[in-house]
């Protein structure tokens, strides 16, 4: 009778088979409570960013905030936290890397609270809240001249307000195209536009510096230079020979500032704001022999070096 020996690798029939990790019991538990663990924070970092991303409790219908050129990240979500528009400055900054677009300069305003989320969304994507209006202010213009340009686009613009709150700040007004909303007030446009001049005029300082004139004579002149020079050429020449008149006791005799035909110097303030392309003309004079100047019919110009060819001049072009 034989007897048949199952294999030595075969579990005995009714034997059970035993399990992969019966023999490491414990390593499944830890994995488990590990992921356990994991699922944990998970959770609680969630709710933790879920409460940190909410809307402040304090935050004001009709927050405008004005972020200002180059702002840095960390400056952008320091003014925001300030603003009662987010709760965390941290998860804002994580959300913008996310995010990897760069926030964007500009006044924004926020009708109802927004995440986190959505404010970052709303900084990065240029997003600026209520419609806003485009208003171009050009060079040579005068306070009175921004505050017509403002109520064709603004009715309800304070201009009263404006032509006083800015009376002292004619000729630092830069122009530009701005966009604006339609509850501007005046403050807020003279600190959009004083920003920009100071913004645009950083470039130049050093030039003024070495130009031998002040800043403000300069801006004095820009302005004069808006209304005698028909072109940037013109206007650096024009500037070498109303600095010249200057700095031989002559008066400047220019038809923008009547009173500069009986008063020697330039006048007391900017008679309207000037761009850059003027500001660089009264820094950058071009010496000429020239004393005088005209503009003909087709608005080319002619220079003389006597008084007596400015007359001739006279006679030719304009009668």
């Amino acid at each position: 009778m034989e007897i048949s020996v199952p294999p030595p690798n075969l579990p005995l029939i009714g034997g059970g088979a035993e399990q992969p990790n019966s023999k490491f019991p414990f390593l499944r538990k830890n994995i488990l409570a590990l992921l356990g663990l994991i699922s944990g924070l998970v959770i609680v970092l969630l709710i933790s960013f879920a409460i940190a991303g909410r809307a402040p409790t304090n935050f004001k219908s009709g927050t405008v905030v004005i972020i200002p050129q180059n702002s840095s990240t960390d400056q952008t979500a320091t003014l925001l936290v300030s603003k009662n528009i987010i709760r965390s400055a941290s998860l804002f900054k994580v959300l913008v890397e996310l995010f990897n677009k760069p926030v964007i300069a500009g006044q924004f305003e926020f009708d109802t609270p927004k995440n986190t989320f959505q404010v970052a969304e709303t900084v990065t994507g240029g997003n600026f809240g209520r419609a806003q209006v485009k208003i171009t202010i050009p060079e040579g213009s005068s306070n009175a001249d921004i505050s017509k340009i403002i109520l064709k686009q603004i009715p309800d613009f304070n201009a009263p307000q404006f032509l006083k709150d800015a009376s002292s700040d004619q000729g630092i007004l830069f122009p530009e195209t701005y966009l604006v909303f339609k509850t501007v007030t005046p403050d807020d446009l003279i600190m959009r536009m004083t920003q920009e001049f100071a913004s645009k005029i950083i470039s130049v300082k050093s030039d003024i510096s070495s130009s031998g004139h002040t800043e403000h004579d300069i801006i004095i002149l820009a302005s004069i230079l808006e209304k005698e020079a028909k072109n940037a050429t013109d206007a650096s020449v024009i500037s070498g020979i109303l600095w010249k008149r200057i700095s031989i006791g002559m008066p400047i005799q220019v038809d923008a500032v009547p009173s500069t035909y009986t008063h020697k110097g330039l006048p007391g303030a900017p008679i309207n704001n000037p761009g850059l392309a003027m500001i660089n003309a009264a820094i950058h004079p071009i010496s000429s022999p020239y004393l005088y100047y005209l503009y003909d019919k087709q608005k080319v110009i002619h220079y003389a070096k006597t008084y007596s060819e400015h007359q001739a001049n006279i006679s030719k072009y304009l009668k």
